[in-house]
């Protein structure tokens, strides 16, 4: 094909392209259906990053998109600025051009520019822009006869965009505790229909709890996303949910692994499910080292304390490949500096990655990744970057 005009990369601005972004996105992921509601709830009134977007033009003609959602990520009591890479689309004849590639570079340059300290996405071919694997799919999966059915506390509703704000409290305060979840809000859906949640009330007439739970395609299982509140009071309204319809499982899908409703079906019989990906699913890329390092700092120091080289000195060197740095380990404290030489060290790549959100054991992310690890780096690495077991909401996902 030949093009009359050169190809032209613009940041994104909401004021003169929402509707042509509406459109690709739409062309790319809904057979050209509901450019509307992708421009009212996907890209609008959410936390979709203009700034760091970028869109790719063949004269007036929309012909690549690189989306980005800024949010905050819990990591412990850490929080970290992740740039979550979405809906990336090349119209067709203009595929194996190398836009994505131009879009990426300059985004990924943006994204540290703007502050952020890591970008998690989930897809495919992105290895090659130094993303790995971040966290798997796990699913818990109950037949008929394992659902737990505790007495109904209190009645429920369902829930409306009227009720958001409640909603966003509630998660931020019964999730706070989670790795991989962002701080809301993020979306604010506006029809009742999108939302699948069911929430019941405290005597003052406060939102006290809630569940969100929708049937599959098939109508077979019903699949619980999230839920807050009292446990039991959210397994009794699954139950009843349950009871309803005509399913044969009830599963439990992106419920971080210490959700209070997990440990009680963890009691009782059910079947994990945990899904792993290679060069596909979540996968997550330092974007800036140092500042990552310095907003874990006090995670590492009350790691290292909590161990048996809590009164170990001496430094070891992480290098993520296009960055380095050095953690000078000494009387309890962990200070974040210049990468220089030590005998301890992780040639990690972009594996570094990994130990920073927590995304395995240690051990297991250097036997996957392949790291070279000198002196007492793997000890220290199996005391400083634990398995955190980060998991992102559904209702999150970009």
């Amino acid at each position: 094909m030949t093009h009359q005009t050169p190809f032209h990369m613009l940041p994104a601005d909401p004021k003169q392209h929402l509707m042509a972004v509406s459109q690709i996105v739409s062309d790319a992921f809904a057979n050209g259906q509901y450019v509307d509601e992708i421009s009212k709830q996907y890209l609008g009134n959410c936390h979709y990053d203009w700034s760091t977007s970028r869109l790719i033009w063949d004269g007036e003609q929309l012909v690549h998109h690189w989306g980005v959602w800024g949010y905050p990520m819990r990591l412990g009591t850490a929080q970290l600025r992740v740039a979550g890479v979405g809906a990336v689309v090349t119209r067709e004849p203009y595929r194996k051009k190398g836009l994505m590639h131009m879009a990426a570079r300059d985004s990924l340059r943006a994204m540290r520019e703007n502050g952020y300290d890591v970008s998690i996405l989930r897809g495919r071919h992105y290895a090659k822009f130094g993303f790995v694997r971040a966290w798997n799919y796990v699913t818990y999966r109950l037949k008929a006869q394992e659902v737990p059915a505790p007495d109904l506390q209190r009645p429920y509703q369902a829930l409306g965009p009227e009720h958001m704000d409640g909603i966003i409290a509630l998660y931020n305060q019964g999730y706070r505790d989670f790795s991989g979840t962002a701080v809301r809000p993020t979306y604010r859906m506006l029809q009742a229909g999108d939302m699948g949640v069911y929430g019941w009330f405290d005597e003052a007439g406060g939102l006290d709890g809630y569940v969100r739970a929708v049937p599959t395609d098939d109508k077979k299982t019903l699949q619980c996303l999230e839920a807050t509140g009292d446990a039991q009071q959210g397994l009794a309204v699954l139950a009843e949910m349950f009871g309803k319809g005509e399913y044969e499982t009830l599963t439990f899908f992106t419920l971080p692994r210490q959700h209070p409703i997990l440990k009680i079906i963890r009691r009782g019989a059910c079947v994990v499910e945990d899904q792993y990906f290679y060069h596909t699913g979540w996968q997550v890329r330092v974007v800036n080292l140092h500042s990552t390092l310095m907003k874990i700092g006090p995670l590492l120091e009350a790691r290292l304390r909590r161990s048996h080289l809590a009164r170990w000195q001496g430094e070891l060197r992480l290098d993520a490949g296009e960055q380095s740095a050095t953690l000078v380990i000494a009387d309890g404290g962990v200070r974040v500096a210049a990468a220089s030489a030590s005998e301890h060290s992780i040639d990690g790549g972009a594996g570094i990655a990994r130990f920073l959100i927590g995304s395995d054991e240690p051990e297991e992310i250097v036997q996957q990744a392949g790291m070279v690890c000198t002196g007492r780096a793997v000890e220290l690495a199996s005391v400083l970057f634990p398995n955190m077991y980060p998991m992102m909401s559904h209702w999150d996902e970009y």
